[in-house]
């Protein structure tokens, strides 16, 4: 259980069985309402996985929980008509370009090109 910066509890799970779902198989990390998901065991997400999932929980304090997955969504399949590439549309969203670019503030070995999601 980790505590976000407004002092709203998060839970954690690890090894989380959706990654076997095709939509989530390429992806490490999701954040689902007040839940983290991670891929693999604690002892692979290293520093930036989890300050980029934990700037998503920020993103949804800010915005509201509901609003970020539509904003999200929307921004998403907007970028996808108009680039159409999933990783290129993926990396344009708003709130992944903050998350990824505030991560790297925090962990100077960020490289959101060379991550899966």
């Amino acid at each position: 259980m980790l505590t976000s910066p407004n002092g709203k509890r998060i839970k954690v799970r690890y090894h989380h069985w959706a990654f076997h779902l095709p939509m989530l198989r390429n992806h490490r990390g999701i954040v689902i309402g007040r839940n983290i998901w991670f891929k693999q065991g604690k002892e692979a997400v290293d520093e930036s996985l989890l300050s980029h999932e934990m700037i998503h929980q920020e993103q949804m304090d800010r915005v509201g929980v509901i609003s970020f997955y539509l904003i999200y969504l929307r921004d998403y399949f907007v970028n996808l008509l108009k680039i159409r590439n999933h990783r290129q549309a993926y990396l344009a969203i708003p709130f992944e370009r903050e998350a990824y670019e505030r991560e790297s503030k925090v962990t100077s070995h960020a490289d959101p090109e060379s991550k899966t999601q």
